[in-house]
């Protein structure tokens, strides 16, 4: 099975602009895992980073930021991280949620999948998993605007 990306994924311009304009919201009531994010992100050439230490600051900072993507810890006091989501759906804002935890149980993944997070990483995180992950969420976040178009192609029925 083959899948192809109408768009000029390849093409450095189109990379940079898409990394100088997209906006990430980082959650995480550890002030040590939010400078790393941070770190990583803008690493990989993300520059409008932003940062919240709690689920409160996280939804009055997603109504004035409107990001992309936003790392979302689960863990964290007064509203964790699954109750910040469900009210990130709810508001009606159009994120990728990527939840982040140390902590990984069922039931987290669960409650995430079902909130409507677009994926899961376990502390300690990689920079190569933090890249796939933006990488990820920006190719769907393009597709649901339809500004770019995926399809599948099976030469093996053709």
């Amino acid at each position: 099975m083959v899948i192809n990306v109408l768009a000029e994924q390849g093409n450095p311009r189109t990379q940079n602009s898409i990394m100088d304009q997209s906006r990430i919201l980082i959650v995480d009531d550890d002030r040590l895992m939010l400078t790393l994010l941070a770190g990583v992100l803008r690493h990989e050439g993300f520059h409008h980073v932003e940062r919240a230490t709690n689920g409160k600051q996280a939804l009055e900072l997603l109504l004035q930021f409107r990001p992309e993507i936003v790392f979302l810890d689960i863990e964290m006091p007064d509203l964790n991280g699954i109750e910040t989501l469900k009210a990130i759906k709810a508001y009606g804002v159009v994120t990728q949620v990527v939840m982040v935890t140390a902590t990984p149980t069922a039931q987290y993944v669960k409650d995430a999948k079902e909130s409507g997070a677009a994926g899961f990483l376990v502390k300690p995180v990689s920079p190569a998993k933090v890249a796939d992950a933006v990488k990820t969420c920006l190719l769907k976040a393009r597709q649901e605007e339809g500004e770019i178009e995926l399809f599948i192609y099976d030469p093996s029925h053709s």
